[in-house]
């Protein structure tokens, strides 16, 4: 369908979601000012590309929209410190409560001990007054006072010790928010490079079950002449039934892998969209990137780097945990100065790969070309005709899974950049 595309599932991606046919009509989280004319018929037709994801994400991903609820809704302007009180006053209230069920439980314990000096028809009507069954039911509810006396006790030390370890600010949550979001932009332009990847292998193994289908028709056609066995037989039909059973895996996949990235960017879970390829590979990026400069952006930028240091703000001079928040952040430093560097030599050896997986199918243009010329004219079996398509596809799926390659570590450069080098923080 032609989208009102975005139509959307807002908590359906759960379990639920696999089983609803039509799907929450929800508007885009931007008002239409938020773009064009122009994007938003881009946004709404039928057709995924590449430099629409981020867009998509931003207005469609029930996730991203979710988590910008829950941001909103906690947002606050107190302090760390104001924070860090309003725990420990919360930990003394629990404090109070608890020390209030161990006066009741001991209430319960002298009445118990009252009941004692009683008669049998005293005691009954004292327990009858006071709403109890039995002295046996007032133990009871003594030790249960008593129990949950002491789990107030645990909650509130627990609460307390949180207190003195709760570092965040408005700030500080924001930026572990701004991370977030990106993360799930990046992951959808992730899943959109696999979902090429894979659909472009599924062309490979076709190829190939048409090639083990002819050497299963040519070793029959042997075996009635004598120059093969049953056994031939039987391995040729387990070779097309292999291939054939990895065909239908990678379709499953492929599938499964379509439907997550239609969830993630607007669509029905069972919707067909014109998903089209990776944008390929402009080498003049490489030509912009200089990581002796560029790191420095990048560290500015890093989030993981931001957020240490605004907790570190936050912590007791003098006190372990701003020492250890220190080393860690001087450590982090280093970190993204040399993955920047790792980064861009990632690139080049990316880009080394592509070059020579361009110059190996040019190699193989040339032999198919070849085969061509001798297949039409009889010089060729149509078993070396498919096994020759079958190395000339095979060179053209390696050139293109090179060029996504070097073009998902230009965009991986590009986050870091932008603050999202995975630091494993």
């Amino acid at each position: 369908m032609k989208h009102d595309k975005k139509v959307l599932v807002l908590s359906i991606l759960t379990a639920a979601a696999m089983t609803v046919t039509s799907p929450l009509q929800v508007m885009a989280e931007n008002p239409e000012f938020a773009h064009d004319e122009a994007t938003w018929a881009r946004l709404r037709d039928n057709v995924m590309e590449y430099d629409e994801l981020q867009m998509l994400v931003e207005e469609y991903n029930p996730t991203y929209m979710n988590n910008q609820v829950s941001y909103k809704d906690s947002r606050t302007k107190d302090d760390a410190e104001t924070v860090r009180q309003d725990l420990k006053d919360a930990a003394d209230d629990m404090t109070s409560q608890a020390e209030d069920m161990r006066d009741t439980a001991d209430s319960l314990l002298d009445l118990a001990n009252s009941l004692q000096n009683m008669s049998k028809e005293q005691a009954d009507a004292v327990l009858k007054q006071a709403g109890i069954n039995s002295v046996n039911s007032l133990m009871s509810s003594y030790n249960a006072m008593y129990l949950g006396a002491a789990m107030m006790d645990n909650s509130a030390m627990k609460q307390n010790i949180s207190a003195d370890s709760q570092y965040d600010d408005d700030e500080s949550r924001k930026l572990k928010y701004q991370k977030t979001q990106n993360g799930l932009i990046m992951s959808v332009q992730t899943m959109f490079a696999s979902y090429n990847q894979m659909k472009s292998s599924l062309d490979v193994i076709q190829k190939n079950i048409e090639i083990m289908e002819a050497v299963q028709r040519s070793t029959e056609t042997r075996a009635s002449l004598g120059m093969a066995t049953q056994m031939d037989i039987l391995t040729a039909k387990k070779n097309v039934q292999s291939i054939q059973s990895t065909y239908t895996q990678t379709r499953t996949s492929l599938d499964s892998v379509k439907h997550s990235l239609c969830l993630a960017t607007g669509w029905q879970f069972n919707a067909d969209p014109d998903i089209r390829e990776v944008p390929g590979a402009d080498m003049n990026r490489i030509a912009a990137m200089n990581p002796d400069v560029d790191k420095q952006t990048a560290l500015q930028n890093n989030y993981d780097l931001n957020y240490n240091k605004k907790i570190l703000k936050n912590m007791t001079e003098g006190s372990t945990d701003k020492k250890n928040m220190e080393r860690t952040i001087k450590n982090l430093e280093e970190t993204v100065a040399a993955s920047m560097v790792n980064l861009y030599n990632d690139i080049l050896q990316k880009k080394t790969a592509f070059e020579l997986a361009e110059a190996a199918l040019a190699t193989e243009t040339t032999a198919m070309n070849a085969m061509e010329r001798k297949y039409q004219l009889g010089m060729a079996s149509q078993l070396d005709y498919l096994q020759e398509q079958a190395a000339f596809l095979g060179k053209q799926i390696d050139r293109q899974t090179a060029e996504i390659s070097l073009f998902q570590a230009m965009e991986t450069y590009d986050w870091a950049l932008k603050g999202m080098l995975s630091t494993g923080n």
